[in-house]
């Protein structure tokens, strides 16, 4: 991997979109990924759920 390539796979920037928002850690893109650019409607939830999806959002597994 190149320096370039490197620099860009660390950046914590948003990549959905036009997003492109900055985040001082991975953490935090990842909260704001799962906030924003997510759909966590529980209707949505249930029908993916039943449709047996191949992933889920650790966070979702782990919210209180």
């Amino acid at each position: 991997m190149t320096g370039v390539a490197a620099a860009s796979f660390f950046s914590n920037a948003c990549r959905f979109g036009d997003c492109g928002l900055q985040f001082d850690s991975l953490a935090e893109l990842i909260v704001h990924i799962e906030d924003t650019h997510i759909d966590t409607d529980p209707r949505l939830l249930e029908k993916q759920e039943q449709q047996q999806p191949t992933y889920v959002a650790l966070s979702y597994i782990n919210r209180r």
